[in-house]
């Protein structure tokens, strides 16, 4: 992504990391346009990794949230960290959200050999 350094994500320059989060929280809107959407997934990410690297345990955890609410595909280490994290945390509300949400990518991951289709609520 060309918007998307990560010169723009080094140092903890509050000022910059608000207007990433500014311009992710643009593509939420349902008639955010495909490229907004695409990008506000990467700066996503991009702030979940950076959480991660500075070890922002329940920071990572609202960062995956966000995340997973614009659509962007977390990868395995993404995942792992955040599980680790979610063991240790005692919020009920977060952790009822991310064992729902497990439970949908469950349910909407093909299996070995099987293909879905989307239905329109899915999405």
């Amino acid at each position: 992504m060309s918007v998307l350094t990560e010169a723009l994500l080094v140092g903890r320059d509050r000022r910059r990391l608000r207007s990433l989060k500014r311009l992710a929280r643009a593509g939420s809107g349902t008639d955010a346009a495909p490229a907004l959407k695409l990008q506000s997934q990467a700066i996503a990410l991009a702030l979940l990794d950076r959480s991660i690297k500075f070890k922002h345990r329940r920071l990572a955890l609202l960062r995956l949230k966000e995340a997973l609410d614009l659509g962007a595909v977390v990868d395995t280490e993404q995942w792992t960290y955040c599980r680790g994290v979610l063991a240790l945390v005692q919020d009920s509300a977060l952790r009822a959200y991310f064992e729902h949400t497990a439970q949908f990518v469950r349910e909407a991951t093909p299996r070995r050999g099987e293909t879905r289709v989307a239905k329109a609520g899915e999405l």
